[in-house]
């Protein structure tokens, strides 16, 4: 019994020591946004965003290539792709950012509410945000989830007319990544 409490003891001292130190990365990110109108709902999701996140300075950074993000059908997918994203012209959208009031002890904690402030990248505009964010140890792992709104005129977007009732003014932004030690 002494044998068993120690190695549980030794093995939360060995899990908080790799949490603390070093870089995280997330290869399969999921990242969504979500459009709903009196006309239609609209869900673009992609689950091969990338995020590394520095475990010494809360530095955090995400990037999605736009042609991974997927929709229940393929029309909205093109649409996606060549009318609003512009996705050969601008093929990605990136954040680089860092938690505000970071310490190393949020990567071994439970879940808990933090903030986030970075450079939003999208179609080739950058804007400064700050997000609401949740971070920490769930289900022994290291995970990071926020949801926030963009609009996307803001970010040169152009919504033609004809269309303009189908698409929200505000688009509800999901991201959602569990991190493993980089180089694991």
């Amino acid at each position: 019994m002494k044998t068993r409490n120690l190695l549980a003891v030794l093995l939360i001292f060995a899990t908080v020591g790799v949490f603390a130190q070093g870089k995280f990365i997330s290869k399969n990110a999921y990242i969504s946004f979500f459009s709903s109108t009196p006309m239609e709902d609209i869900l673009g999701e992609s689950n091969e965003a990338v995020t590394i996140l520095n475990a010494e300075t809360g530095e955090i950074a995400f990037q999605a290539l736009m042609t991974t993000f997927h929709f229940k059908r393929a029309l909205m997918e093109e649409h996606f792709n060549e009318n609003y994203m512009e996705s050969a012209k601008f093929p990605k959208t990136k954040f680089n950012g860092k938690i505000e009031g970071f310490n190393k002890s949020m990567l071994s904690s439970p879940i808990t509410d933090i903030k986030v402030t970075g450079q939003l990248s999208v179609h080739g505009v950058e804007k400064t945000i700050t997000v609401p964010a949740r971070l920490g140890i769930e289900n022994g792992k290291l995970s990071g989830s926020t949801k926030f709104k963009v609009i996307p005129e803001d970010y040169g977007i152009a919504i033609p007319s004809l269309v303009r009732d189908k698409i929200a003014k505000e688009m509800e932004v999901t991201v959602k990544a569990t991190y493993a030690p980089f180089g694991n």
